[in-house]
């Protein structure tokens, strides 16, 4: 583009200088004119020197107007460029939005798939009746395991446990590989920091919204005063 602009600044320069020249030589055609001894001489050369003059500034207009027209292209071709771009990267910030979407929907699933397992786990190992405690749940089953597997309850669910391990193959990769599928909802489901300036869930009613409001105030005043 600025190559287009030196040649186009170029060209219409030596047509100015045409036209000038150009000017300058009728001017001297008069003068020699009113010279009866060299009349003759410069009737034969100025005529030509003008010709060559003209023509030479003809080629000069013929050069800007091919540079104005290829700077008109390239122009048209610059913008049909940059309007490909923008679209471009407005595809690419949708797609990036929606592959964070998906990864996060994702991590959020197989959080929830290893929260239920240890919990359903549980229920189906322990005595009817008890009480299982959220948080670190199947760890805890582990140990009641280990540490009732003399007593009554404890040998059944000792036989119940070993039984399902037969029965699926678990070995020691699923546990390593069940203890990250725990953790990988984390990041999502406890966001650090947290933003509170997002809506309110559409689940809560409009009075409900302003309680909202109200308990994210008294979180920011706590996490402010009480922040290490």
């Amino acid at each position: 583009m600025h190559r287009m602009y030196n040649l186009r600044s170029y060209s219409t320069q030596i047509s100015g200088q045409m036209v000038t020249h150009i000017s300058h030589a009728e001017r001297i055609e008069t003068n020699i004119r009113q010279r009866d001894g060299r009349r003759r001489t410069q009737e034969l050369t100025i005529p030509v020197l003008k010709h060559n003059m003209r023509k030479t500034k003809r080629k000069a207009d013929e050069m800007t107007a091919e540079v104005e027209t290829a700077e008109t292209d390239i122009s048209g071709q610059l913008a049909h460029l940059q309007e490909t771009v923008q679209g471009l990267e407005t595809k690419m910030t949708e797609m990036q939005g929606h592959t964070k979407s998906q990864k996060m929907e994702a991590a959020l699933h197989t959080g929830q798939t290893a929260y239920n397992f240890e919990n359903d786990l549980a229920a189906y190992i322990y005595p009817p009746g008890t009480a299982i405690t959220h948080g670190h749940t199947f760890t805890n089953l582990m140990d009641w395991l280990r540490k009732n597997r003399r007593t009554r309850d404890g040998k059944k669910g000792n036989n119940k446990w070993r039984k399902f391990k037969e029965k699926f193959g678990w070995s020691h990769r699923h546990k390593a590989v069940f203890l990250k599928m725990v953790k990988c909802r984390l990041p999502y489901a406890h966001p650090t920091p947290i933003d509170f300036t997002l809506p309110i869930p559409g689940i809560f009613s409009s009075g409900e919204k302003e309680h909202v409001e109200d308990i994210r105030k008294m979180a920011k005043w706590l996490n402010n005063r009480y922040k290490p």
